[in-house]
């Protein structure tokens, strides 16, 4: 009996160490696939940009459609090796495919942007550190400068929390099983692009192509 209750705890074990590896491989072709569609996607937006940086910044921020699916731009987070399109809207759906405003706007200092943990996504936010440089630019090719100010983690809950403060932006991603937010909050440093020059993000592209995987 002993030795049957050790083949079924062998057998318990293998399965999951089995269901374990099944769980990895899927994460990461899931990672794998929401990077693709991000890259693709870039492309898009990145044709759409004018070839010199127009001068209206109020209002509401223009949309480009790429495949069915409405952009305001880029966030671009060197230190990271990020430059990501940035859907107009939040959704689950829509962020497998690339990282979504949450609500907010550049023109009003209050954007809050929001992505999947996946690496090619947000999932490195962590390693983010106070004075780190972060670009958000629109698809009229202006480009605004912040550095991130404070790092915090919220509740997965804590709607009210995350739309507090006085932060010009802030990005945000879920730990691993959900439970929190890390959370990055920034400060516009005062630079952003000239009227009439090429935009900042097209030399950005340029560069990435060596950074991103």
């Amino acid at each position: 009996m002993k030795r049957i209750n050790g083949y079924i705890l062998i057998l318990i074990g293998a399965c999951l160490i089995i269901s374990a590896a099944v769980l990895v491989k899927h994460n990461m072709d899931e990672s794998a696939a929401a990077g693709g569609a991000s890259e693709e996607m870039l492309e898009g937006v990145l044709d759409q940009m004018p070839g010199q940086v127009l001068a209206n910044d109020s209002g509401d921020m223009p949309v480009v459609d790429v495949d069915g699916h409405s952009f305001i731009g880029t966030v671009e987070v060197p230190s990271l090796g990020l430059l990501l399109p940035v859907q107009s809207e939040w959704s689950k759906q829509n962020a497998r495919y690339a990282v979504c405003r949450y609500m907010g706007s550049v023109y009003e200092d209050n954007l809050i942007i929001a992505g999947h943990n996946y690496p090619e996504h947000f999932g490195n936010l962590n390693q983010l550190s106070s004075g780190d440089e972060v670009i958000v630019t629109d698809m009229n090719g202006k480009s605004f400068y912040y550095q991130v100010a404070n790092i915090e983690t919220l509740g997965a809950y804590d709607v009210d929390e995350m739309e507090a403060g006085d932060w010009g932006l802030t990005l945000f991603t879920c730990t691993v099983g959900g439970a929190n937010r890390v959370t990055i909050r920034c400060e516009a440093t005062g630079k952003a692009s000239e009227i009439g020059s090429v935009p900042d993000v097209i030399e950005a592209a340029k560069k990435s192509e060596h950074i991103r995987k």
